[in-house]
């Protein structure tokens, strides 16, 4: 059995103040002790540590770097440069203020002369600022192994989620229980499952930003009880943990009839934790969700809960780079994440950014450097160093939002800027959105560019879109509204619509393409200008994958769900000119679509079939075929399906208004659906005259108009009274004399 009763070590956690990050603390900022008539620290590095003083130390530090070739080929510069971050990512006055205490003091004596730890503590992913959360977890994980920290790791990890990070500070994690949520007892829970030989068997090689999403985040997460439990009771192969949820019983009500919603749920039971009540009781998405990631994590096996539209779900890692779903993520926001919450935007950076150890760990001993040159005055030589450990990880989002702070700083100009994007851009293959995320911090430069030089810089962002792996949780629309408005014409606004569908019609898993799509035909079409839409669409269409050619089915899928929607979408605007290019577009990447039915013209009106613009429907629904509207107006047919309502109707618009002769419409599928029905035509498209009604429509029912009937419009519409049902036909040909 775990032993839930070992509480070493129960925190007193400090405040946790949120602020921006500093760009690097003046003497008065952090209130060094110095000779005001020599500005020398009264204190060495060495004695300030002693008296706990770290206000001197921080100054005593950056005097000491003046003098010295601050690189990280050297040695003592690079061990001086990384205490200097320690403290000034804590705050010297925190520091000081925490160091009152002897025991503490202690503590942060012996974590100043650990270079190795403090570097694994900075390099965590999300660093605990301006408070003492981070290191408060450090002192009494240290002061419960007398000293002597086993795993660093796995206690930095600790530190890092308990203290928040520079972007993400946690101030509920305070609010917590320490009696059932204490990072000390996670360690040596941890600690003793590996000693035992319970962990997955890569749970030793994990980093520290791994380790993160092993130990659980405690605002978000379960309490301490929870993993002991999963680690005794919920026991699978390692691949399997995706499917650690169903562990529990899918319920929203106790067997007593009580609602999960409501107090009453769990109160006949007397369990220890929240993981052993739905273990046993069952739950709904949330509940479940937990139980899966916490039994993964409980194993050593990173994940994480996200949150999608109205569930739960949640992620797991069986090895690095891979993320498989539980419950039907891992899709959405993560609960637990370092640079951005969307999945799959922030994991795929994530595991780019920490990939390759070696690289990464070097980049954060020059990023260390870099911090070190600008505190003592040499701010071209810190630019220097942020671009060195750029290029060691260069799509660290930390490090090149450093570079942009000094870059703004030093006047770019909109040209200069210009250059850089285009070249750091072509960077970020297979994680597009975050080129996107980048930029923002040179928006105001970027806003001074010259349309072209826009043109060039969205291209390049959407061009590594295209290829970046997407999902319903990655969404272009704001990104697309935000660059659109952005141009000072109306040229190079179709310019980039242009651009914009040529870059994801032939990329990707054809999910950012629809979102293009829709968004184009939001804009454009439904914003009065469809021709424009029109030849933008027909450019990149015939760039765009035949029905011949080989196609993946998923990406043919959506590209097919793409089209449907923005068929859709130019009906309800009433543009034919899109509605055409569209059809077209789809029957291309699609092929052929065979009609729902054949006509018997056994009886027809007088004249020929008319040519049509375009075909609208009054809903649609997942059994419809959009592509196959435009042919539902001609003798060989297609496929149109409402949704169910209570008066569906279709309505054919001529190319030109003439004399109509009559039409013939043909019902498809069940053809018991659709009885009492009526034509009207019209001269407007808003004023309709009625023409014949029946009340038990034939499956092929030939009207005929009066002579002299002038018009551009004909529609039928079904009555199924207060009981709503589909309609759905093969035909709807519409004859001119």
């Amino acid at each position: 059995m775990i032993d839930m009763s070992m509480r070493t070590g129960i925190l007193a956690i400090g405040t946790l103040s949120l602020g921006l990050m500093a760009v690097v603390p003046s003497v008065a900022e952090t209130g060094v002790v110095a000779d005001k008539a020599s500005a020398i620290p009264t204190l060495s590095v060495t004695q300030g540590i002693e008296q706990g003083d770290y206000e001197a130390v921080y100054a005593a530090l950056v005097l000491e770097l003046k003098g010295r070739t601050i690189s990280p080929a050297d040695a003592e510069s690079l061990r001086l440069a990384t205490l200097l971050e320690v403290i000034r990512v804590t705050g010297a006055d925190i520091m000081s203020k925490y160091a009152t205490d002897a025991d503490k003091r202690a503590f942060l004596a012996a974590f100043a002369k650990d270079t190795a730890w403090q570097e694994l503590y900075l390099g965590c992913g999300l660093v605990p600022y301006r408070t003492t959360v981070g290191i408060d977890v450090l002192y009494h994980i240290w002061k419960s192994e007398d000293g002597d920290v086993k795993n660093k790791p796995l206690a930095v990890a600790l530190a890092s989620v308990w203290g928040g990070g520079e972007t993400a500070p946690n101030p509920p994690i305070l609010k917590k229980d320490p009696t059932r949520y204490n990072p000390v007892w996670r360690y040596h829970f941890f600690q003793g499952q590996e000693a035992k030989g319970l962990m997955h068997p890569n749970y030793k090689n994990l980093q520290p930003w791994e380790l993160r999403f092993v130990v659980g985040i405690p605002y978000q997460d379960w309490d301490d009880g929870s993993y002991a439990y999963a680690a005794e009771n919920i026991n699978i192969p390692w691949d399997q943990y995706g499917q650690a949820c169903w562990s529990a019983i899918y319920t929203g009500t106790s067997r007593f009839g009580d609602t999960v919603q409501g107090g009453l749920y769990n109160l006949p039971y007397s369990m220890e934790s929240v993981g052993e009540t739905t273990h046993r009781n069952g739950g709904v998405c949330g509940a479940m969700s937990h139980l899966g990631a916490v039994a993964a994590m409980a194993h050593g096996i990173p994940a994480f809960t996200v949150g999608q539209p109205g569930h739960c779900a949640y992620g797991v890692r069986p090895e690095r780079g891979k993320w498989v779903g539980g419950f039907g993520g891992p899709d959405g926001g993560g609960q637990n994440y370092i640079f951005i919450q969307r999945y799959p935007t922030g994991y795929l950076l994530m595991e780019t950014v920490f990939g390759q150890d070696a690289k990464v760990k070097e980049a954060y001993k020059v990023s260390m450097c870099a911090r070190a040159l600008e505190a003592v005055g040499k701010p071209v030589a810190a630019m220097s160093m942020w671009r060195a450990a750029l290029e060691l990880s260069p799509l660290h989002p930390f490090f090149r939002k450093e570079l942009h702070r000094m870059m703004m700083s030093g006047g770019l100009t909109p040209d200069a800027c210009f250059r850089y994007l285009m070249e750091a851009i072509p960077l970020y293959t297979g994680n597009g959105f975050a080129s996107v995320d980048m930029a923002q911090d040179l928006a105001p430069v970027m806003e001074r560019m010259s349309d072209e030089q826009k043109l060039q810089v969205y291209g390049k962002m959407h061009a590594m879109i295209a290829g970046t792996q997407s999902s319903w949780a990655t969404t272009c629309g704001e990104l697309l509204d935000a660059q659109h408005a952005t141009f000072s014409n109306d040229a190079a606004r179709e310019s980039y619509l242009s651009m914009a569908l040529s870059a994801h019609v032939n990329a990707g898993d054809g999910t950012t393409f629809g979102q293009v799509l829709e968004w184009a035909v939001k804009t454009f079409v439904q914003g009065g200008k469809a021709e424009a839409f029109g030849k933008a669409f027909a450019k990149a269409a015939d760039s765009a994958p035949s029905a011949a050619g080989d196609v993946d089915k998923d990406k043919a899928k959506k590209m097919q769900e793409a089209y449907s929607k923005a068929i859709v979408a130019a009906e309800q605007a009433r543009s034919a000119p899109a509605f055409k290019t569209l059809v077209d577009a789809a029957l291309k990447a699609a092929g052929a679509i065979p009609p729902a039915g054949k006509l018997s013209l056994a009886d027809k009106p007088a004249g020929s079939p008319a040519p049509c613009a375009l075909f609208r429907s009054s809903s649609s629904c997942q059994w419809d075929t959009p592509a196959a509207h435009a042919a539902v107006m001609t003798l060989a047919g297609g496929k149109c399906h409402s949704d169910k309502e209570k008066a569906p109707s279709f309505i054919v618009e001529l190319e030109k208004p003439g004399e109509l002769a009559g039409c013939i419409i043909r019902k498809s599928g069940n053809t018991e659906r659709m009885k009492k029905a009526t034509v009207y035509t019209s001269a407007d498209g808003a004023t309709w005259m009625k023409k014949e009604m029946v009340q038990d429509m034939p499956t092929e029912w030939c009207v005929k108009f009066p002579a002299g009937t002038q018009g551009k419009w004909v529609k039928v519409e079904f009555d199924n009274g207060d009981a709503p049902q589909f309609a759905h036909l093969s035909h709807f040909v519409v004859y001119t004399k």
